[in-house]
């Protein structure tokens, strides 16, 4: 279960990354984070294929919410 987290927390510094050096627009930094979540899941996790784009796009998405999840928080609403 740790490994996961800590994968999560990479593919988010990685979509950060790319937020930070304005490579993509940021409106398809989801979809950044989606791919790198299965380029993880096909390579780090291990199991039968089924598996790994399971874990791909468990990984993908939860670091897409983490990544709007802060975007939210930071942002505030000017109170």
């Amino acid at each position: 279960m740790f490994e996961l987290a800590l994968i999560i927390a990479v593919v988010l510094a990685l979509t950060e990354f790319v937020k930070r050096i304005e490579v993509i627009n940021t409106k398809y930094l989801p979809a950044v984070s989606l791919v790198l979540g299965l380029l993880a899941g096909i390579f780090y996790v291990g199991g039968t294929v089924e598996e790994k784009i399971m874990y791909g796009l468990m990984i993908g998405l939860s670091a897409a919410g983490l990544f709007d999840q802060t975007k939210i928080v930071t942002k505030g609403d000017g109170k």
